[in-house]
């Protein structure tokens, strides 16, 4: 939880974006690992458009949608299920940069057309798009979903011909609007007690988005939750992870995730 004497700031938004985009790296189509992602998206409300996210259906703006989804953040990173339809919301929302020599930061929406000729700007219709979690030297790190079917990594360089454009979220009135809602007592929980005891205990061998979600949490605070992240599937690595959080927390280690486990992982204390 945020206070006053601890302000959040743009760049910290921006890590916990690429966090959660990281969080689901390795999760595909072909052993439906990845459709947590898409109850996430589905969980949106309003729902963009109305449609639900199904089996088959292209998922790289319902990924991205997720992950601002899953921090909270749908007022800044504008969800959708069509990379056109998403443009046009950072289009008319100021938040739109169609120079493909800009030099994004992390955080940034990234679009690309896979038509494009390189003769001139690209101006084609966007058929993906991805998160940017790091440039160095002008080469960009970009975390996609459905890229072959799955969350995967992309390098490429600036100005790359494919780059359609980019959304900009606009990270740092994000941030002055969360830090605003802060109440004076740090201590103050976002989340009530009763609402925290309405989520559900996790333990080995439980599966499911609620799993993902918790396993998403952990790895944002830097407990690894093995070689597959966040899958949704409570096993040995969770477990250790959960333990190792709980001992960094001043909890009891029990491996399991209940109402204190919760709190420490969404709130911080």
């Amino acid at each position: 939880r945020q206070s006053e004497a601890t302000p959040m700031n743009e760049l910290e938004l921006r890590s916990r974006v690429c966090a959660q985009a990281r969080a689901w790296l390795g999760l595909r189509e072909s052993d439906d690992s990845y459709w947590p992602i898409m109850e996430v998206y589905n969980s949106i409300r309003p729902l963009p458009r109305g449609y639900a996210m199904h089996r088959g259906d292209f998922w790289c703006a319902a990924f991205v949608s997720a992950v601002a989804e899953a921090l909270c953040l749908t007022s800044w990173i504008y969800p959708e299920c069509s990379c056109p339809k998403m443009v046009e919301l950072y289009k008319a929302a100021g938040r739109w940069m169609e120079d493909d020599d800009y030099t994004p930061l992390p955080g940034d929406v990234i679009f690309y057309d896979w038509q494009d000729s390189g003769q001139g700007d690209n101006t084609g219709v966007p058929d993906h798009v991805g998160i940017v979690v790091k440039e160095d030297m002008g080469l960009l790190t970009v975390i996609e979903g459905n890229c072959s079917r799955a969350v995967s990594t992309r390098y490429l360089r600036v100005g790359d011909k494919f780059i359609r454009g980019y959304g900009l979220p606009n990270y740092s009135a994000a941030a002055a609007e969360l830090t605003e809602d802060e109440p004076e007592d740090p201590d103050e929980p976002e989340i009530s007690e009763p609402e925290l005891d309405e989520l559900p205990v996790l333990e080995y061998g439980c599966a499911g988005w609620s799993v993902c979600s918790a396993q998403g949490l952990l790895i944002a605070h830097g407990f690894d939750c093995g070689p597959d992240g966040a899958d949704g599937d409570f096993g040995k690595n969770t477990r250790t992870a959960v333990a190792r959080f709980q001992r960094s927390m001043g909890l009891p280690e029990t491996g399991k995730v209940g109402p204190a486990t919760w709190r420490a992982l969404l709130l911080g204390s």
